[in-house]
């Protein structure tokens, strides 16, 4: 028993043991669990916050590029806005240079208007001179003696005819030295005639005076008429004058223009370059945020696939994520899209250069046709010049016969008394008409020199405007040798690039043959032979970039030259579009007066229609008030007539009565009493009768002033209604303008649009050159290295 108490103490002790051991151990393992479940929520605490801080990363990176795209689109809408101004820059040039030519069409009209007047007048100096040759073909043949030997007097030029009235002089001194002779055989019997001869004298005398009168107020006339001649051509020389000097300021305005349009052409090249890098920098930086963006995601993702418990809200975030930066993709590719309808936009603005210069063509047509317009005119005015001295001269010079042989004619008929004394006062006025002749004659010098230094002067002018034209031909010459360079620039870039894939070649085969070099030793001196002589081209192939190098410097300059003329024509410009602004600050004004008018035709209508519905209320009236006065009278009548009717009742009862007792006398009385009664009643009556009439007559002269009024009215509104004619044909002539107006504005809009266009393909063929340039650059880079 002792033994069995023993054991079994032993065996509790060594269970409790065993027991306590087990606890010890479970005891150690809860512990190593609870520090794993910390570790695992400390992990899991890290991990949220990370993902915490990642998404408010993500979240101030899209702010940041919200605030890019906010300075994109302001910057968008600021370029559009300059390429607006720069369109509408544009169109006003272009209406300035159409006031141009309109001006310039309406000089040539004028001029067109002064040569036909010039044209008449020398028709009529060519008349007055034949008149002249026509007297000396009459005397002619009075005579029977030639004036001229060599030449006909039709065929006469005007320097002979100062010969032939010469001529005619000496003839008539001949017979007024036979016709002395004769005075001094005739004075016996003049002393008999000179009782009989003074009545006929004294008529003779009063003839030729009215005749002498008659003679100087001619010359006058032609002497006026030199004048007028005269201050015409000065008039032609001033106008000539004014239209070289604004044909001058026209050309140097187009300069000007032109040198405008290349300055804002370069500083648009210069600005969409910067705006291209600009936006290539921010796509660049917006892809890069792009990737980084991915790259989050993506370790969020494999973070969520880890942690997937207690990660709904992230989820939702990283969704919200996702889909704002897929937006940011859209508003990326819409933003390169408006960036490709910018660059097309600015093409359209080079078609306007092309147009600029046509006009520039046009212009200089229209300035060859001036000068040839300005010789005509002045061999015109040659003719006429010449034609007018030979008129005076042959007009006086038949003036002086026709006086000459009136004179021989009177003396031979009736007296040979005064003879000398005629003959004294002929050769007076001939003296006369000689020294009005000479002057004359020196005048036409002074203006044949005058003229003959206008035409020097329009020589010089000519000669300018050739070297101009010759100026043109060559920047025209120029251009396009700067497209037989551009074009031969391609084919040796195709060369070169040819011969770089062969230079390739040829390495690759060094490189080959090196190698074999090292397995045969034999070959090495043939291909040190061919390797020298591949470097003799390698370096005859950069001695050509060089040359093409050096040529597109040429060129560059050439480029420069051009942009500076488009400053000059931009310059130009700005004088238009100033132009442009005062005429439709005038149109304007226009439209205003347009719109006082038709308020003041609805005005007029207006009162046309109050005028019109006072007159039918007016009628209206009247017709009432004739209607009630008729009324009137007739109830009037009706009552006169009902009156009569008693009378003649009682006059009968009266009658019979009369033959009846003194009650019948009694009855007598009480109808004499109601038969006065019904005579008050019937004067009652009779006023009130009188009264009508002369409401009647009232009512006649209201009508008779009515229709006066009526007829008054109705000259009014003929007379407004010629007006609102008037207004009419006015408001349609402003509409036809405005149609007009309409019209050249959409051709104008047309203009502009091929003019961007073409300005839009010179910008492409700039970045294609500068693109060559770079790849030359490049190439000589890698050349040297």
């Amino acid at each position: 028993e002792i033994r069995t108490d023993t054991e079994r103490k032993d065996m509790s002790g060594a269970g409790k043991q065993h027991v306590e051991d087990v606890l010890e151990e479970y005891s150690r393992k809860a512990r190593d669990v609870q520090k794993k479940l910390n570790e695992t929520s400390e992990l899991h605490e890290q991990q949220e916050m990370n993902l915490r801080q990642i998404i408010g990363d993500l979240q101030t990176k899209l702010m940041e590029v919200q605030l890019e795209r906010d300075v994109l689109q302001d910057t968008r809408q600021k370029e559009s806005q300059s390429q607006e101004n720069v369109q509408i820059q544009l169109k006003n040039t272009i209406r300035e240079l159409e006031a141009a030519n309109q001006l310039q069409e309406e000089m040539l009209r004028e001029a067109d208007s002064q040569t036909e007047h010039l044209k008449k007048m020398v028709h009529s100096h060519e008349e007055v001179l034949l008149e002249l040759r026509g007297i000396l073909t009459d005397y002619e043949d009075s005579t029977g003696k030639k004036l001229c030997e060599h030449e006909n007097i039709t065929s006469l030029h005007i320097q002979n005819l100062s010969t032939a009235f010469a001529d005619i002089l000496r003839d008539l001194d001949s017979e007024v030295s036979y016709l002395k002779e004769k005075v001094v055989l005739v004075e016996e019997e003049l002393e008999s005639l000179k009782k009989d001869s003074q009545a006929q004298k004294q008529l003779l005398l009063q003839q030729h005076q009215n005749r002498y009168l008659e003679h100087e107020q001619e010359v006058a006339a032609l002497t006026d008429g030199a004048n007028s001649v005269c201050s015409n051509v000065n008039n032609t020389q001033s106008q000539l004058e004014i239209i070289q000097e604004q044909t001058r300021n026209q050309n140097s305005a187009h300069a000007h223009q032109v040198s405008q349009l290349e300055s804002t052409v370069s500083q648009l090249r210069s600005e969409l370059q910067e705006a291209k890098r600009m936006y290539e920098d921010k796509v660049e930086d917006l892809e890069k945020q792009l990737h980084l963006a991915h790259s989050e995601i993506a370790e969020a993702q494999t973070e969520q696939d880890q942690r997937s418990q207690g990660s709904g809200n992230l989820n939702d975030r990283i969704h919200q994520l996702l889909t704002e930066l897929h937006k940011k993709e859209i508003e990326l590719s819409l933003e390169k899209e408006q960036n490709k309808r910018f660059w097309d936009r600015n093409t359209d603005s080079s078609v306007t250069i092309d147009h600029l210069r046509r006009e520039l063509d046009n212009k200089n047509m229209q300035l060859r046709r001036m000068e040839n317009t300005v010789k005509e005119m002045r061999t015109e005015c040659h003719r006429q010049m010449e034609c007018q001295m030979a008129a005076i001269q042959e007009k006086n010079v038949s003036a002086g016969r026709i006086s000459s042989l009136t004179v021989q004619l009177e003396s031979a008929k009736e007296t040979l008394c005064k003879v000398k004394e005629d003959l004294t006062a002929k050769q007076m006025d001939l003296e006369t008409a000689e020294k009005t002749v000479s002057n004359l004659m020196a005048r036409l010098q002074e203006k044949e020199r005058a003229l003959e230094v206008t035409d020097k002067e329009t020589k010089k002018l000519h000669s300018q405007l050739g070297s101009r034209m010759q100026e043109l031909q060559h920047l025209k010459n120029e251009e396009d040798c700067l497209h037989n360079v551009q074009s031969e620039r391609e084919t040796l870039k195709l060369q070169l690039l040819e011969k770089e894939r062969i230079v390739e070649i040829f390495q690759k085969q060094i490189d080959n043959m090196t190698q074999i070099v090292g397995q045969h030793n034999r070959t090495a001196g043939a291909m040190a032979v061919e390797k020298s002589q591949l470097m003799k081209e390698i370096n005859d192939w950069k001695l050509k970039v060089e040359e093409l190098k050096i040529a597109k410097v040429e060129k560059e300059a050439r480029i420069r030259e051009m942009e500076a003329r488009l400053s000059e024509l931009e310059l130009e410009k700005v004088k238009l579009v100033n132009v442009c602004s005062e005429r439709l600050h005038a149109l304007n004004v226009m439209k205003l007066e347009k719109d006082q008018l038709v308020n003041e035709l609805q005005a007029g209508r207006r009162e046309l229609a109050g005028l019109a519905e006072g007159l039918e209320d007016l009628k209206r009236d009247y017709q009432d008030k004739i209607e009630e006065m008729e009324n009137a009278a007739n109830r009037l009548k009706m009552q006169l007539k009902s009156a009569q009717a008693e009378l003649e009742q009682t006059r009968t009862a009266l009658k019979i009565m009369e033959g009846s007792d003194g009650h019948a006398m009694k009855v007598a009385m009480g109808m004499q009493k109601q038969i006065t009664a019904k005579r008050g009643q019937i004067d009652a009556l009779q006023i009130k009768i009188k009264f009508l009439e002369e409401a009647m007559t009232n009512a006649a002269k209201e009508k008779h002033y009515l229709r006066e009024k009526n007829s008054k009215l109705s000259q009014e509104l003929s007379y407004i209604t010629a007006e609102n004619a008037k207004i009419a044909g006015e408001l349609d002539i402003l509409r036809s303008q405005d149609k007009r107006l309409k019209e050249k504005i959409s051709k104008m809009e047309t203009a502009l649009d091929k003019a961007s266009v073409q300005f839009a393909e010179c910008q492409c063929i700039i970045q294609c050159q500068e693109q060559e340039a770079m790849r030359f650059r490049l190439q000589h880079t890698l050349d040297v290295k």
